[in-house]
Order: C-alpha cells, then sequence, then structure tokens
C-alpha cells in the first residue's frame, strides 16, 4: 500500500534550514542598514557600499521583473558576468525569484506520486549560470548549448570592460535559443537603483520598481536547484553540474559552526566568475549577515592583491592555489587581520601555505579540495 504525506503538516524536510534566499532576507530585514558589500576604489572610481536594505530592493526588482517576463520552473537564466556588486544583485535577483511549487526528497516512486500530486513533486526553480567574458567565445557558445537558458542578462560593466557578447555566441543566442527575457544593460547606481536598458532607453523595470520591498510571493524546497555550473572540460566538452538549496545552505551552516564565521567576517570576492568557488565567495557572507568585499581588476595581480588585503582587513578568503600564488607572489605587504583561507580546486603544497602564512601570519589554512564534491551533493 502506498503511503502518501500530509500536504498540511510540517514535513521537516531532514534538517532543511530554508533557502538562501530566505536567510538573505531575513538579514535586509532585521539589519537593513547593515554594509552587504563593498567595491573598494581603484584609479578610475571611488569606493562603494551598498546595504542589505539596497542590494534586497534591487535583487527583487531584478526577481519581479524575471517573475513577469515568464520565467519559471526549470528555466535557466545566464548572466554575462563582471566582478561587482552588480553580479551579486544578478545572482541574488535570479535565486529570489523561483517558482512557488515545492520540491520535495523522499523515497517513494516518484513517477506515480508525480502523476498523483503534480504541484507538489514538479522541481522548481529558475537556476542561474554564468558566463565569464574571459573565456573563449567558443567556450561561451558550449555553456549556453549545455545550458539551455530562457533569460539572459548582461551586467553592463561586463559589456563597457570586455565588449559586447563575440558574433558566434550572439549569433547562438538569437538563432537557436528562445529567450522569455533579456536585461541589456544591467547596473545599480551609487544610490541603490537598479537599471537595465541602455543609456537613454526607457526604463526596463517601471513596472516593478513598486514591488522592491518584497520578493515574488515563493517557497523553495530543497531539492530547487539554484546554481549551474560547469567542470573544467579536461576530459572532453564541459557539463553542467546542478547545486541543491538543502546541500548549499547545510554546507553554509556546517563552515559557519566549524570554522567559526559569523556576520563579523568580511569575505573577499577573489574566485573566477565562472568557477562554483564564487558562490562561496557570495552566499557565504549574505546567508551569514556579513560583509563582501569586492577588489577592482587592477587589484588582482602581484604584490597588489597583498597591499589590498593590507588596506580592507578581510577576515575570511577563498583562494585556488593558482590565486594564491597571485596574492604572495614577490609581495611584501603583510594583513594579519586574515584568520581563514579556503584552498579548493587543485593541488595544495606545503610550499603555497608556508608563503601564505609569511605574510598572513594568523592565517588557518584548510584544504576544501573540489566545490563540486563538498558544495554541491
Amino acid at each position: 500500500m502506498l503511503q502518501l504525506p500530509d500536504p498540511t503538516i510540517d514535513l521537516d524536510w531532514s534538517g532543511y534550514v530554508g533557502s538562501i534566499q530566505w536567510h538573505f532576507g531575513e538579514v535586509a530585514k532585521k539589519h537593513p542598514d547593515r554594509i552587504c558589500v563593498v567595491e573598494t576604489e581603484s584609479s578610475e572610481a571611488p569606493e562603494r557600499r551598498f546595504t542589505y536594505k539596497q542590494i534586497y530592493e534591487a535583487s527583487n526588482v531584478l526577481a519581479h521583473y524575471l517573475h513577469d517576463a515568464g520565467v519559471t520552473n526549470g528555466d535557466v537564466v545566464m548572466i554575462w558576468a563582471h566582478r561587482s556588486v552588480d553580479l551579486v544583485v544578478g545572482m541574488m535577483g535570479i535565486l529570489v525569484w523561483l517558482s512557488s511549487l515545492f520540491a520535495i526528497s523522499i523515497s517513494r516512486p516518484i513517477d506515480i506520486l508525480t502523476s498523483l500530486f503534480p504541484s507538489f513533486y514538479k522541481a522548481s526553480a529558475a537556476t542561474l549560470g554564468i558566463l565569464d567574458p574571459a573565456y573563449p567565445p567558443t567556450r561561451q557558445k558550449i555553456y549556453l548549448e549545455v545550458a539551455q537558458p530562457r533569460a539572459l542578462i548582461n551586467i553592463a560593466r561586463a559589456t563597457d570592460e570586455a565588449g559586447p557578447l563575440a558574433p558566434i555566441v550572439r549569433r547562438y543566442i538569437d538563432e537557436e535559443l528562445q529567450l522569455k527575457a533579456e536585461v541589456p544593460s544591467l547596473r545599480i547606481g551609487d544610490s541603490g537603483v537598479l537599471s537595465g536598458d541602455e543609456v537613454g532607453n526607457e526604463d526596463l523595470f517601471a513596472q516593478v520598481r513598486t514591488k522592491a520591498s518584497s520578493p515574488p510571493d515563493t517557497q523553495v524546497g530543497p531539492d530547487s536547484a539554484p546554481t549551474l555550473s560547469f567542470t573544467s572540460g579536461s576530459e572532453g566538452r564541459p557539463k553542467g553540474v546542478l547545486g541543491r538549496h538543502f546541500s548549499l545552505t547545510k554546507y553554509f551552516g556546517w563552515m559557519a559552526e566549524t570554522f567559526r564565521l559569523n556576520s563579523e567576517s568580511r569575505f573577499t570576492l577573489l574566485s573566477g566568475i565562472a568557477h562554483d568557488p564564487v558562490q562561496r565567495d557570495v552566499f557565504t557572507p549574505l546567508f551569514l549577515g556579513a560583509q563582501l568585499l569586492v577588489p577592482s581588476k587592477e587589484d588582482i595581480q602581484h604584490q597588489k592583491l597583498a597591499e589590498w588585503m593590507r588596506k580592507h582587513k578581510p577576515t575570511i578568503t577563498h583562494l585556488t592555489p593558482a590565486m594564491g600564488q597571485i596574492l604572495v607572489g614577490g609581495a611584501t605587504a603583510k594583513f594579519p587581520s586574515l584568520n581563514m583561507a579556503f584552498f579548493v580546486g587543485d593541488v595544495l603544497t606545503t610550499r603555497d601555505c608556508r608563503s601564505l602564512r609569511g605574510l598572513a601570519v594568523n592565517a588557518n589554512i584548510a584544504n576544501m579540495y573540489g566545490t563540486t564534491e563538498t558544495q554541491q551533493r
């Protein structure tokens, strides 16, 4: 006899603590004026600081736009990305907009359950993927072929810095994809106001700005898929890897407890923007109500990165061994504020650790191995 769950009771979902965006929203409501993201100064631009309220409201605007455009459960939304506060808004705006259906994980014949209760067992998520302008156009095209996105968000500063999408990529989007929505030029202003059009065009978000104070009315289950990452393709064509809300939020809670991370921590955005450790860079501080420090492109190079660390005093960083070598290579600036460095993605050597500890004398170093294995399962 098949016993079905009672949909009117709390199913607990084996300790599921809620989605990333729910935790982020709770922080924004309780501490709206707390600093969320800091874009540090460069030779061309001053420092910019954004509160949790500003990031929350900008994300809600984008989320409502995607909702009204028909982006729904199972759809992938890609971001033409840039290392900036705009990337944070784009990522959270996609996550905030998720189907109002539930996704429940139980050990029952799923084909029977879905036929009887389709509104309960249908996977429900708009999933985010990232296109890095630094990648070759042929690789960007492969990502689109794998992801088959239904919406595209172009961050204005990605276009400013790297130019528009390459013709081979643009042609594939126009001829092979059936987009429900495209944001031509996403940009958050110094005051926190989000825009999406090219300069001089009509306000893309005009119809949804009044909804900025709250996200679409949604609830997300543990098996909803918030993220799409890609393998390196070292053994052939890159493959897509979906993350689950349960795995991500379980991981962040474990990280916080194990390594004593909290709302006072200061994180760095140093991961490759199309490499899945970027999810840790962005989601961990927003999950905890902490602060995210975003360096300019000119600071991510030998010697200058260590000087940036000394000046801005982050306490937590996620690094690949290659980025760790950039951080310490030729540097003399010490940054004793750093107390935790997590390494992923490649072989970590004793030499790498000693070089880092020479500058970050208080840093504890943890080898987290592969992000896919430790975060997304």
